[in-house]
């Protein structure tokens, strides 16, 4: 499939955020699960489009799984090698309500960016997860929701962020609720552009 074709060894060369991911899992999982989670993220990310690829693209799809079928380990996963491949903006839907949200982003704290997300913000936050298995403040990804119960995006303090491609990935967990979304969307469209359309002050 030419589709999965660009998903090759060299592209995983130097990838940091799932072996990271894949250690945490080893004393939690089976090997031959972690095998399958591998095997299955690939083909997803594979079916994905390269994102340094030039030009103009657009990618959809859909994949559903079973309850209690291991979904939060496979979009983590998947989350993971997506930040590896060259993905810088990853936004998580996560229900209809602030305490399934919350949830989520815990989950995500220990599987992705490796500490606690705080309204604080602090310069040093608890490490924890993947945190734990490779520290290096290099690859450390950055938020803008947090943990706490109305951590959802939040136009106020995001404002005060800047975000441009070339940095670490940002990710957002945020519910599925068109407020929230709206001022997502706009925020984006207001904040983020690559460096030849930053200097010409195109947006994006």
């Amino acid at each position: 499939d030419d589709h999965v074709a660009w998903l090759n060894a060299t592209v995983k060369t130097g990838w940091r955020y799932w072996p990271r991911y894949r250690l945490l899992l080893n004393p939690r999982m089976a090997d031959l699960t972690i095998e399958s989670l591998d095997r299955v993220t690939d083909r997803i990310l594979g079916l994905l489009e390269n994102p340094l690829r030039e030009g103009a693209w657009d990618r959809r799809g859909l994949v559903v799984g079973h309850v209690q079928s291991g979904k939060t380990s496979n979009y983590a996963g998947l989350i993971c090698k997506a930040a590896d491949a060259g993905y810088k903006i990853i936004i998580v839907l996560a229900g209809l309500h602030s305490n399934l949200r919350s949830q989520t982003q815990m989950r995500l704290d220990e599987a992705f960016l490796g500490y606690e997300t705080s309204p604080m913000r602090e310069d040093q936050p608890r490490q924890i997860g993947v945190g734990l298995l490779d520290p290096d403040p290099a690859i450390r990804p950055n938020y803008v929701t947090n943990r706490a119960e109305h951590g959802d995006f939040n136009t106020r303090i995001a404002q005060h962020l800047g975000i441009t491609p070339d940095q670490r990935p940002w990710l957002f967990v945020v519910k599925k609720n068109k407020t929230v979304l709206t001022r997502l969307l706009e925020w984006i469209e207001n904040r983020v552009a690559d460096s030849t359309e930053q200097r010409s002050g195109k947006r994006v």
